[in-house]
């Protein structure tokens, strides 16, 4: 199972955590695997080349083989609640077919 954290405050939403491993398929045939990592890569590249927040202020961590990637960022703007936003979204999307594989949750901070 995969569990997602998405990390916001009242206005604004600044990171998130994927954990684990959906178990829908074999490793390299995951389509759930492939589709959640595809969203956070594509948010934490975004975040730098369309939001323009230096690297800097750019906090993440990955593990590839446990499934594992925090990513915070430090400076927050339009484009970085857009960003995340469109993470959410797709998130939601798998949501509506994988929801054996995927959980999603909020925290606020």
């Amino acid at each position: 199972m995969i569990t997602i954290t998405i990390y916001k405050t009242k206005e604004e939403i600044n990171g998130f955590i994927v954990e684990g491993h959906s178990g829908y398929a074999e490793e390299g045939s995951d389509i759930v695997c492939a589709s959640v990592s595809i969203l956070s890569y594509t948010a934490l590249n975004a975040m730098n080349l369309v939001a323009g927040v230096s690297p800097e202020f750019i906090s993440y961590e990955v593990d590839e083989e446990t499934g594992f990637m925090n990513m915070r960022t430090l400076k927050i703007n339009d484009k970085t609640d857009v960003i995340y936003r469109n993470f959410m979204v797709g998130i939601e999307l798998l949501l509506e077919d994988y929801s054996d594989y995927i959980t999603l949750k909020f925290e606020e901070v």
